[in-house]
């Protein structure tokens, strides 16, 4: 038995309740659908233009409801912000801010060393209103449209900054990040964060998920994926179901270790027993597979040491999608089996039939709404469920969805038990398992003593006495792709001959803007085999760089690993993950100058080519992790992770912590970055614009020696922290050596003073 994690506070904001967590169990408890029109001035094509009910017509919706936000005042309570800035930033700012604030007031702090508090945060990398704004404010005269009002140059880090402004608010030193794994993202990060809980490295954790991107994208893209219900409603499991309704909000989580949660006198609103993950393995981007989603589940139960029959509610992934919706529910027969089970003995649903799919924030409220039904002691019902779908084996099954709430009571004098799911495009898998909290331990789920520290010093806080110095991990491979050097031997010639470059403008990309482009180290051209990796070509050509920069320098980096040794041949490598570093690409936000020149009377197609789903698909930042998973058929956690300029350095991290844990026996790590881009470049920019990317295999180092690995380096710690100092310091506690003999190779800096992502050594 091992130390648990306890959840001692939550907030939120969803739609139909805000930031009422007793409304949104009222919603819930109901089976309140809480969908609607689109609010007015939220599309910049508006509704009566883009309507049209033919199913994927170019820039038209065959929807236009989805589960909609209402204009908010954050709370900024003892927050260590500037008001005025705040109000410049994203909605999105404002949705983490406010729901982060609440939930780390509703938990005892006072005990807390914040300079061991991190935030991990699941959040979709894609355009948002503000990006949008600036957007139309480089780019818009070109095409004929007004710029408008300047936007806040803060606004280009959307994807990562949030979680970094949260914890500058709170002043936690613990460092903070962001990641995309699709719709398992909230899932993801509570985790990571659970695993900083779990080694020492932190006392308490803020983990969970956020969308709130540009709701006419996500409208529009997932029309183009033939995804969006007709109907205009959130139908899991139902004979009516016709695909998924969108929405938005945010959910946060406080996590502590549980023996520190009774030692601060926290209330434990639930208790996590175990989180698997996992990548589909086969199949195609938008397909998911039993076999993935079976491999987290099994990893889930197997870490809380639970059979699936313990589970009285399963709060299922279902969208509304019914060849997803089928796929899931088939998974949860086979992994029950066809015996040990009383006919409808659980209770399963989805939090979508009410709030609808929040994307990478849907497992928050998934989390949510489970945490509420085990306070509330009742078994929640589903919205828009009448008859099962065909198809499903719902009859005398093990499974029920309920029309009225029932009671919960407990089973054999354990604590109620709940399962949550999130399974995401690319195959990105999670499933975790909580229990409430009793107020003593129950015979299958106790915890040993507390692990025992020892300070490294009083500013840097502790590592667990257990792991005073990290297993050592090794670089194998390499690839790389840096401005005009096409791989990492070119480059490691130009870095080795200590002449300096020659910068130059970039070839593409400004044609619309209204400034120059400053010289810098760009990349003009990539080239990229059509039968290498079995990408059709209409698809390779609507496909972001992005996307094809980090999947050419990972199979570099695999091939270099390789060393002319031929490749094991199998049915796929369930050991390998794949994070991969990066920030939002500007060029998602053409689709929104686009849109806004069809409602002007402006040309569109001097903006952008319209949103087709190759595009779609070709523009989501979690998808340049899971492209890689799938063309080499990957099976460990694979996603992607954004601390803006530390986003490599953390991905890094996540590979060595996930090889530490033994977890996976090999991870590709690296980062993508093509910030020639005129949005990204700011006003009066006195640095050198660069485009490139980096990707390394790891592995042990035991493990690379008994292989026969060429090893290239070697990583004996990493540290995280808010202050470059403090990481140094933790790393070199990490590697069992004195903080003075440890040398930092890069200065990993912050971003935009103390505002930005936390470094990374």
């Amino acid at each position: 038995m091992t130390e648990r994690i306890a959840i001692v506070s939550f907030a939120g904001r969803f739609p139909g309740a805000g930031c009422d967590l007793d409304r949104f169990w009222a919603n819930v408890s109901a089976a309140a659908d809480c969908s609607r029109e689109v609010p007015a001035h939220r599309w910049a094509l508006p509704p009566d233009r883009c309507a049209d009910p033919r199913v994927a017509n170019p820039d038209t919706v065959y929807s236009t409801r989805g589960y909609y936000l209402d204009p908010f005042d954050p709370d900024l309570t003892d927050l260590d912000l500037d008001a005025g800035l705040v109000r410049a930033l994203d909605p999105l700012f404002h949705l983490v801010l406010d729901a982060g604030n609440r939930a780390w007031r509703g938990a005892e702090t006072a005990r807390v060393d914040r300079s061991r508090v991190g935030v991990v945060l699941g959040n979709i990398c894609l355009p948002t209103d503000r990006v949008n704004d600036l957007c139309r404010e480089v780019l818009g005269a070109k095409v004929g449209l007004p710029t408008g009002t300047p936007t806040h140059p803060l606004n280009r880090f959307v994807a990562g900054l949030p979680a970094g402004m949260l914890a500058k608010g709170l002043r936690l030193g613990g460092g903070s990040f962001t990641l995309d794994a699709a719709c398992a993202s909230s899932l993801y990060a509570i985790k990571l964060a659970a695993d900083e809980l779990l080694a020492g490295r932190a006392d308490a954790m803020l983990a969970g998920g956020c969308s709130r991107p540009d709701c006419q994208y996500t409208q529009m893209g997932f029309a183009q994926l033939r995804a969006l219900a007709v109907s205009g409603r959130c139908s899991p499991f139902d004979t009516r179901a016709d695909g998924l309704v969108v929405g938005e909000g945010a959910g946060v989580f406080v996590l502590k270790r549980l023996s520190d949660a009774l030692t601060h006198g926290d209330t434990i609103h639930g208790v996590i027993a175990g989180v698997g993950l996992s990548n589909d393995m086969h199949g195609n981007l938008l397909a998911p597979a039993k076999e993935g989603q079976l491999r987290a589940m099994r990893a889930a139960y197997a870490r809380a040491g639970w059979h699936p029959q313990d589970v009285q509610l399963i709060e299922c992934h279902a969208t509304g999608t019914p060849v997803g919706d089928a796929i899931e529910f088939d998974s949860l027969r086979e992994l029950w089996g066809e015996s040990g089970w009383a006919p409808g003995q659980t209770v399963i649903g989805s939090v979508k039939s009410t709030v609808g799919h929040l994307l990478t924030g849907a497992g928050a409220a998934a989390l949510t709404k489970v945490l509420l039904a085990m306070r509330a002691e009742q078994l929640p019902p589903q919205a828009n469920f009448a008859e099962p779908a065909a198809g499903l084996r719902y009859a005398n099954g093990p499974f029920k969805v309920l029309s009225k709430s029932e009671q919960w009571g407990q089973k054999s004098g354990l604590p109620r038990r709940a399962a949550v799911s999130g399974f995401g495009f690319g195959g990105v898998n999670a499933h975790l398992l909580v229990e409430e909290w009793t107020g003593s331990e129950s015979a299958n789920s106790g915890r040993t003593s507390p692990p025992k520290f020892v300070a490294v010093d009083g500013r840097n806080g502790s590592v667990p006495s257990e792991n005073a110095q990290a297993e050592a991990i090794a670089v194998v491979g390499m690839g790389a792709h840096v401005g005009s050097w096409g791989d990492a031997r070119a480059l490691q010639e130009y870095l080795l001959n200590g002449e300096p470059g020659e910068a130059h403008a970039k070839t593409n990309g400004w044609a619309l803007a209204s400034e120059p482009c400053p010289p810098g180290f760009y990349i003009d051209e990539l080239k990229l085999p059509i039968d290498k990796f079995r990408i059709p070509p209409k698809e390779l050509e609507e496909t972001l760089p992005q996307q094809l920069l980090a999947l050419q320098v990972a199979a570099a980096a695999l091939d270099d690993q390789a060393n002319g040794r031929p490749k094991p041949r199998g049915d796929g490598d369930p050991t390998t993950g794949v994070f991969i570093g990066l920030g939002l690409d500007p060029n998602t936000t053409n689709f929104h100058l686009r849109w806004s020149a069809i409602a002007t009377g402006a040309n569109p197609d001097d903006a952008s080519p319209p949103l087709t789903a190759n595009r779609t698909m070709g523009a989501l930042g979690s998808i340049a992790a899971s492209r890689i998973a799938r063309a080499f058929h990957f099976g460990g956690p694979s996603h992607t992770v954004c601390s803006e300029e530390g986003s490599a350095a953390r991905a890094i991290e996540l590979g060595v912590r996930a090889l530490q844990a033994r977890e996976l026996g090999r991870a590709l790590v690296g980062g993508v970055d093509l910030a020639g881009d005129p949005r990204l470049v700011l006003p009066g920019e006195t640095r050198v614009p660069g485009e490139g990317a980096v990707a390394l295999v790891l592995k042990r180092l035991a493990d690379a020696e008994r292989d026969g690995d060429r090893v290239y380096a070697v990583i004996r710690g990493t540290g995280v922290a808010a202050d470059a100092d403090t990481a140094l310091a933790r790393a070199a506690a990490d590697a069992g050596v004195p903080r003075d003999s440890a040398l930092a190779l890069d200065d990993a800096p912050t971003l935009v003073g103390d505002t930005g992502p936390r470094p990374v050594r």
